[in-house]
């Protein structure tokens, strides 16, 4: 388990270097402030409103608001558990609800995903492990069978997990971060972020 962190962790921060090309210049001239653009691209930008495919599929978005944060808590809470393995099953005992809520939302995303033929055409074998492994994990923190002699074969479960994270598609969750903020760096260096007020109304 604690391999798996460390793999997921050093894993995950190499690529994350790599993905800058380098540390490539920006020759446009600064017309605005970096950090405005990255605090408007994680909080006005990222508004419904602002994001038609939201608008568009309102259930699907919060469908994947619940697993996202489903699985997010779990994680903390399986690190934790290396450091201090009480707290650890305490989280994870207090968000079985939660994780409840994320696996059900798991499994019809699942479902949507092989049912759609538009998602089964642009889908690939990732996509379908990667929310498998997922609901995996939920179940077990559902199941709450975590502690004692059930203990181990959680940790090395969620070890595979984190030594899959960063191979696939589980590792939009640090890139989703990384390319949000390098995003809005730009774009508030460049001064387009945040948009003049006339062009937010």
């Amino acid at each position: 388990m604690a391999l798996g962190v460390l793999w997921a962790a050093g894993a995950l921060a190499w690529q994350v270097l790599a993905a800058r090309g380098g540390g490539r210049r920006d020759y446009s001239q600064r017309a605005g402030d970096p950090s405005r653009g990255i605090l408007y691209n994680f909080t006005i930008a990222m508004q419904p409103a602002h994001k038609e495919s939201v608008k568009n599929h309102p259930i699907e978005f919060a469908t994947g608001l619940v697993l996202h944060a489903g699985v997010l808590t779990t994680l903390v809470g399986v690190v934790l558990l290396l450091v201090w393995p009480s707290g650890g099953l305490w989280l994870l005992a207090l968000m079985r609800p939660l994780a409840a809520l994320a696996l059900l939302a798991g499994l019809c995303l699942l479902v949507r995903r092989v049912w759609s033929l538009t998602l089964r055409a642009m889908s690939v074998g990732d996509d379908y492990l990667a929310i498998a492994a997922c609901c995996g994990l939920l179940a077990w923190v559902v199941a709450g069978q975590l502690g004692g002699q059930n203990q181990p074969g959680f940790l090395i479960y969620a070890g595979l997990l984190l030594l899959y994270l960063p191979l696939g598609k589980l590792r939009h969750a640090v890139f989703f971060f990384v390319a949000r903020a390098d995003l809005g760096r730009r774009l508030g260096y460049r001064g387009v972020y945040p948009p003049a007020p006339a062009e937010t109304e």
